[in-house]
């Protein structure tokens, strides 16, 4: 429907950093959208409610002419029985050099982070809470080019606060 209205589509609908699409006059923002994302320097479809939650309120406030950007993190998130997981950012295949751990794998209550010349790409929660907000934090400082000393994050005893700053 959105290419036959002449719209770009490629994997979604295209769209800009403030979710318009290749016609001004139309937005676009959740699931159907692959969009600029500011931080990352890329576009991005990201198939999930809290994109859809969090997306439409930034193209409504673009629509109404303020200067806005969608910026939120890639977010997901599962609970499989006992396991609960939270990932933020975006590590694409072959765009990282190292995986590190911080927790204990085999007990599964660690952080997984995915770094790229020590910049922190992206973070995963595994039966960790309340760690969110320090992961995001972290990604937002790779993306804006800040690498982080890479044992300090995978010891548990440094607390993840201190390594985004």
């Amino acid at each position: 429907m959105a290419q036959q209205a002449g719209l770009h589509v490629d994997n979604g609908i295209v769209v800009d950093e403030t979710l318009r699409t290749s016609d001004p006059h139309i937005y676009a923002a959740g699931d159907v959208a692959n969009a600029y994302h500011p931080l990352l320097r890329r576009n991005i479809r990201v198939e999930h409610w809290a994109n859809a939650l969090n997306a439409g309120p930034v193209a409504a406030r673009s629509m109404l002419g303020q200067n806005v950007s969608y910026d939120n993190l890639p977010f997901f998130y599962t609970d499989q029985y006992d396991l609960g997981m939270e990932y933020s950012g975006y590590a694409a295949p072959g765009e990282y050099d190292r995986v590190v751990f911080r927790g204990s794998v085999p007990t599964r209550e660690f952080i997984a982070f995915w770094t790229s010349e020590g910049r922190v790409l992206a973070g995963m929660n595994v039966n960790v809470w309340d760690v969110q907000d320090d992961i995001q934090a972290l990604v937002r400082a790779g993306c804006d080019g800040k690498p982080v000393d890479l044992d300090r994050l995978a010891d548990p005893d440094v607390p993840l606060g201190d390594l985004a700053s």
